[in-house]
């Protein structure tokens, strides 16, 4: 009999016991942290609102951005939930970034978070670097010295760009040119890429000059003829340049010179060398006339 009192008493107790952890825990939960975004997704600098259902709340609650605190709202025990305005970060790059809500809990005094998360599309508006700045190049120098045509003094940028190599033929004259006579000189302008050549012959010791355009400014110009250098100048700040022509060789028919700047520019030039035998043989026939005569008159007194 005892031990059913016993029995009867302890299940009793037991009953109890449960009752008072199940109340317990009852009055603790549950406990409520949510965080919802609209709308969810947009661009870099637009706008969305935060909803958010926090309880036990016991203070104001922290919105943080890919864990970065931007924005708060207050929050207490009797308010549990309501919307926060808020922006997309304008340097926001494409992608998925979480917003974390965070307050104590007003019982556990525990961190309370709830997260969501929101989608950047589309790329952000960024102000264009400044344009990178360049520094003049001053020409190498040579082992010749040039005569460098007159400008600015100032060393021009190298973020011209030249133009396409060309080959072009200088003018030349009908007038054909009559032998021991010097062919008369052009003043022809030459177009951006071409090399214009003051004369369309030459006899040796003639001047020649060779201006062109179309080289990179500042660059130096090595004139060469049948791979011989024969002149050298500087680009001006146009890229424009004038220069001597002087041939090493003397050998008629036609001279390609070519002026090597950044670009290739070429022009032609024909190199005369006349004979004059006529003179000479009419004088060697009356000097030994008179050598003859003269052993005549030796001879037959």
């Amino acid at each position: 009999m005892r031990y059913v009192v016993r029995l009867f008493f302890g299940t009793v107790a037991g009953a109890l016991l449960l009752l008072t952890f199940a109340w317990n825990a009852s009055a603790q939960s549950p406990y409520t942290a949510t965080v919802g975004l609209k709308p969810s997704s947009g661009k870099a600098g637009s706008a969305f609102t935060i909803s958010w259902n926090f309880s036990p709340c016991g203070g104001p609650i922290t919105f943080s951005w890919n864990g970065t605190p931007t924005w708060s709202t207050g929050a207490s025990v009797q308010q549990t939930s309501g919307t926060v305005a808020a922006t997309v970060p304008a340097g926001a790059q494409p992608g998925t970034y979480p917003v974390t809500g965070t307050c104590t809990n007003a019982r556990t005094k525990q961190p309370l978070t709830g997260a969501s998360r929101f989608t950047v599309v589309g790329s952000p508006s960024t102000t264009p670097p400044p344009p990178p700045t360049t520094t003049p190049v001053t020409p190498p120098p040579v082992t010749t010295t040039p005569s460098k045509p007159g400008g600015p003094t100032t060393t021009p940028a190298t973020t011209t760009t030249p133009p396409p190599t060309t080959t072009t033929t200088p003018p030349t004259s009908t007038t054909p040119t009559t032998p021991g006579t010097t062919p008369a000189t052009t003043s022809t302008e030459p177009k951006p890429g071409e090399l214009v050549l003051d004369r369309p012959s030459v006899q040796p010791g003639d001047e020649l000059s060779a201006s062109g355009k179309g080289c990179q400014p500042g660059r130096t110009v090595t004139l060469t003829a049948d791979g011989t250098e024969v002149g050298s100048a500087y680009a001006d700040s146009t890229g424009a340049f004038t220069a001597p022509v002087q041939f090493t060789r003397i050998e008629a028919g036609p001279h390609t010179v070519v002026a090597d700047c950044g670009v290739r520019l070429t022009g032609t030039v024909d190199q005369v060398v006349t004979h004059s035998s006529g003179g000479q043989t009419s004088t060697l026939v009356i000097l030994v006339f008179f050598v003859l005569a003269g052993i005549a008159v030796v001879r037959f007194p």
